[in-house]
């Protein structure tokens, strides 16, 4: 075990909303639980809410103007403090060339691009591979994985850890696997009381509670799949609804259904505060994406209590038990594999294998205490 005193975060921006900001702020207070003094390096004018005497956070950077140069001049702030101020744990939460550990949280950026890439037209293809922002990305990635200050990455799922050995052949003795957190016990709150949460949903949304619905919880439409589930849904019982929480363009996903005879089966209800509120009141939860790497809303839909349906290019495939507490939708997700998912993912809802306490009990793994304490024992050891 390293004996070790001060830790750097790295962290260019904070958003409420984001997971990587989350597990910033998680290993923050754990470490100063600890007794450990943290620098965080940071861009200028964000508004981390946490404060403490060990903590030091230090705005480095210019945080504005094109996105390209706010990451050009973050990283060369970063390497310039760490050159005067070197701490024997550096961990990175975001894409810089420097560090000691990395939280490789998103996968690679290079996985993702090919994915992108896959479903795009020719010049959106052609606009990425030019993009200077992309190609800086793709450098920071390389040369972050090459350094020679590297000793461990964080790898969220197995889809992860292997993006990550295919793109740039990271020796397995420097991956360890820990999966993404949940907020598992708040989210039992809600799921204690389901049947009035959902009442008050359906009232608030004029969706009618005799419906069978499906659950689609997620920003980015077309990355998390939404095209698929719309698709799945027509080939499910007249009774089944898709309730779609998330931000997203909804034209294309409407045209789309009313081409598939879907009309006023598909409810948009727009971004929502907890939005895994919403399956209180569904039978499933569906996340078909084309790349997600842990799909942190599948493992919500576990800690309510419902059935999920992912895709294999979804993390939280490593925790679904094909025909036992959900489906994985094998790729590429053809015309027969997404009839066949769906029809068992009918079956599930219709003879189930799990009661909805089961499926909670699931997802205490990856409740966000459990998350922690393997991230500083398994990964900093600290």
């Amino acid at each position: 075990m390293t004996d070790l005193k001060h830790i750097v975060l790295i962290r260019s921006t904070y958003s409420s909303s984001g997971g990587a900001e989350r597990v910033t702020l998680s290993l923050i207070n754990g470490l100063l639980a600890k007794g450990l003094r943290v620098t965080l390096l940071t861009l200028p004018r964000q508004q981390w809410p946490v404060a403490d005497q060990r903590l030091q956070i230090v705005p480095l950077g210019i945080c504005r103007g094109h996105r390209f140069f706010q990451a050009w001049s973050f990283n060369q702030a970063v390497n310039r403090y760490l050159q005067r101020n070197w701490a024997g744990c550096v961990l990175s939460l975001d894409k810089v060339t420097t560090y000691t550990h990395l939280h490789a949280g998103g996968g690679t950026h290079k996985s993702f691009l090919r994915i992108k890439d896959q479903y795009a037209n020719r010049w959106a293809r052609i606009a990425r591979t030019f993009s200077l922002f992309h190609r800086y990305m793709l450098y920071l990635e390389r040369k972050g994985f090459e350094n020679p200050h590297l000793q461990k990455v964080r790898c969220n799922s197995q889809l992860v850890k292997a993006d990550i050995q295919r793109d740039y052949g990271v020796p397995e003795e420097k991956l360890v696997m820990i999966h993404s957190g949940i907020r598992w016990q708040a989210i039992g709150e809600v799921y204690e009381r389901r049947t009035e949460m959902a009442q008050v949903l359906c009232r608030q949304h004029g969706l009618n509670p005799q419906w069978d619905m499906l659950l689609f919880l997620g920003s980015g439409f077309s990355r998390k799949g939404l095209g698929i589930a719309t698709r799945g849904l027509a080939l499910m019982p007249s009774s089944y609804h898709l309730v779609v929480v998330g931000k997203g363009a909804a034209t294309a996903y409407r045209r789309l259904a009313a081409s598939l005879g879907l009309d006023g089966r598909i409810h948009f209800l727009g971004p929502q505060n907890q939005g895994w509120r919403y399956a209180s009141l569904c039978k499933a939860l569906v996340l078909p994406s084309q790349y997600d790497p842990f799909g942190g809303a599948s493992a919500e839909g576990h800690a309510m209590g419902v059935p999920v349906l992912v895709s294999d290019k979804t993390g939280y495939a490593d925790r679904v038990i094909h025909g036992e507490n959900g489906v994985v939708l094998k790729t590429p997700m053809s015309a027969e594999r997404i009839e066949r998912a769906f029809g068992e993912l009918a079956q599930l809802i219709a003879y189930p294998k799990r009661t909805p306490d089961q499926l909670r009990a699931h997802a205490f793994n990856v409740d966000d205490d459990v998350i922690l304490k393997q991230l500083l024992d398994k990964f900093l050891t600290v």
